[in-house]
């Protein structure tokens, strides 16, 4: 069993050695979020305009009332700007909502 656990132990060091090295791979992409209410199929709605994305489920409060809220994470590009507006759109129509907040915000990505 030791010795299992110090092969384990060294092999992770290796693996963060070679983890923490600069990553030629790195990529500038765009992160946006869009905050809304969940009434509707958002997974459906959402991939009608993007191949993948985050959707995260929880608890929210508009105006002092608590409801089910949702997040929806793209990561894309600038060029993605257009289709997130209109998603939101649809999102804001569908959810008979008054607004739905978008966020974006420039990130390096890059993976392991």
């Amino acid at each position: 069993m030791a010795d299992q656990s110090s092969t384990l132990v060294r092999n992770l060091s290796d693996a963060q050695e070679q983890h923490a090295a600069p990553h030629p791979d790195i990529t500038t992409a765009i992160v946006y979020r869009l905050y809304t209410e969940d009434r509707f199929n958002l997974g459906s709605l959402t991939a009608r305009y993007f191949p993948g994305a985050t959707l995260f489920f929880g608890d929210g409060l508009w105006k002092g009332e608590y409801e089910k809220s949702a997040t929806i994470e793209i990561i894309g590009t600038i060029a993605d700007y257009q289709s997130v507006v209109f998603l939101a759109g649809d999102i804001k129509t569908c959810n008979d909502q008054s607004a739905v907040l978008i966020t974006k915000h420039r990130v390096d990505t890059f993976a392991v």
